[in-house]
C-alpha cells in the first residue's frame, strides 16, 4: 500500500488530534512522550508494553511519538524523551522523564487512584 505524502500527513493529524483528544478528556490517561531515535525510550518499551496489560481496563496507555506529533509535544512542554503523564479527565497529576521501572509506573498510578 503506498501512501502519498497527503495521506501520511491526514494520518498524522489524525493521529495527533486523536491523542490531543485522549490527554484533554480521557478518565485515566498515562502518555509516554518517546522518540523512535530515543535510546532510553527503545528500553522503555518492554516496560510499557508490560505496564500497557497490567493497566488494561484501568487506564489508557498512549505513546506519542515528539517528532511526529510536534504540536502536543510542544503542548506539555517536552523536552526529555522519554517522559510519562499521568493525566485524569485532562489534568496532569503526575510526570517524570527518564527511564522508570514497571513498579514506579505502577505506584503512580495506585498513588492517585
Amino acid at each position: 500500500m503506498n501512501l502519498n505524502k497527503n495521506d501520511m500527513e491526514e494520518k498524522k493529524v489524525a493521529r495527533e488530534e486523536r491523542n490531543r483528544e485522549k490527554l484533554a478528556n480521557a478518565d485515566w490517561v498515562m502518555a509516554e512522550f518517546y522518540a523512535t531515535w530515543c535510546p532510553h525510550c527503545k528500553r522503555m518499551q518492554p516496560v510499557v508494553e508490560k505496564f500497557k496489560k497490567a493497566m488494561e481496563g484501568t487506564l489508557e496507555v498512549v505513546q506519542v511519538d515528539v517528532d511526529q506529533e510536534s504540536d502536543l509535544a510542544d503542548f506539555y512542554t517536552i523536552e526529555v524523551t522519554p517522559t510519562f503523564i499521568l493525566f485524569r479527565k485532562g489534568e496532569q497529576l503526575w510526570r517524570q522523564s527518564g527511564e522508570l521501572t514497571l513498579s514506579r509506573l505502577e505506584r503512580a498510578v495506585e498513588e492517585f487512584g
